[in-house]
């Protein structure tokens, strides 16, 4: 089926993306020991002809660096949108020209915008929404917050659509330096003559969001490297003195010195 909207569509050009994701990338690797996605479940299951909204939970500042990264890592096929507070859009000019949009969501006229727009966006082939729809920052293992109406209500206006949830947390493990860790869990389609209500959308879609958050964090706290793909692993960085007295032991027992604690952490399977 082919899908119209009249509704203007926001730029999103792809030399700035990719601009900023190189830039971002460098972040990444300065600032985490690694950058790593679940394994276990594959991103399978999405038809390239469906539109595609990533529901994100919202527990740092970095996440909207994170989706930039695994759109151009994992489908780089689709162009990036996302929906963000109009006042902070306002301050950060460029990012109207990166996918961003701005949502007024506490008003009638706001929330009509951001249905209209992700409609109209969501009409058009090969295209991604990132969205964060707990509305606020929220802790990785708080899952008390409800999510917003807007998700469920766009559901009700769209066709052809596949909602998947994204699980991302922060942890600290045997590094100085913090980890990124993501899931994607079971998709959510959209087809004609499927749910009607928005009550029946908002139990659909919480319901695999939530349970994506407890599976991440379930293999976070397990601490086992091998349960993740990297698409950024950790490299071997001195800290201080401690580590100098760590590479001087390895060369009196004849053994390769390697600084990270993690030092069992698999290299990239797929990498940027």
């Amino acid at each position: 089926m082919t899908r119209h909207s009249s509704h203007s569509v926001p730029v999103s050009q792809k030399f700035l993306v990719d601009g900023f994701c190189w830039y971002a990338r460098g972040m990444v690797r300065k600032q985490f020991s690694s950058f790593g996605w679940a394994t276990e479940q594959e991103l399978t299951g999405i038809d390239p002809n469906d539109a595609l909204v990533v529901c994100a939970n919202h527990a740092s500042w970095w996440d909207p660096i994170v989706a930039m990264l695994l759109r151009q890592a994992l489908m780089p096929e689709r162009t990036f949108y996302a929906p963000i507070d109009a006042e902070q859009l306002e301050n950060y000019a460029v990012l109207k020209k990166m996918g961003f949009y701005g949502v007024q969501l506490q008003s009638f006229s706001g929330a009509h915008h951001f249905l209209s727009t992700s409609k109209a966006i969501l009409a058009r082939p090969n295209t991604s929404i990132w969205i964060t729809p707990e509305g606020r920052f929220c802790d990785v293992r708080d899952m008390s917050q409800p999510l917003m109406p807007g998700l469920a209500h766009l559901a009700t206006k769209v066709e052809r659509t596949v909602f998947l949830p994204l699980a991302i947390e922060y942890p600290f493990w045997d590094d100085a330096r913090p980890h990124v860790f993501i899931r994607f869990g079971a998709p959510v389609r959209v087809d004609v003559g499927g749910l009607k209500s928005k009550g029946e959308w908002s139990e659909a879609i919480q319901h695999p969001f939530r349970r994506n958050q407890r599976e991440l964090a379930e293999l976070v706290i397990r601490r086992d490297p091998n349960q993740f793909g990297y698409l950024i692993s950790s490299r071997p960085q001195r800290l201080n003195w401690y580590d100098f007295a760590r590479s001087w032991a390895a060369w009196v027992r004849g053994k390769r010195f390697d600084p990270r604690h993690s030092a069992r952490m698999p290299r990239p399977r797929n990498g940027f």
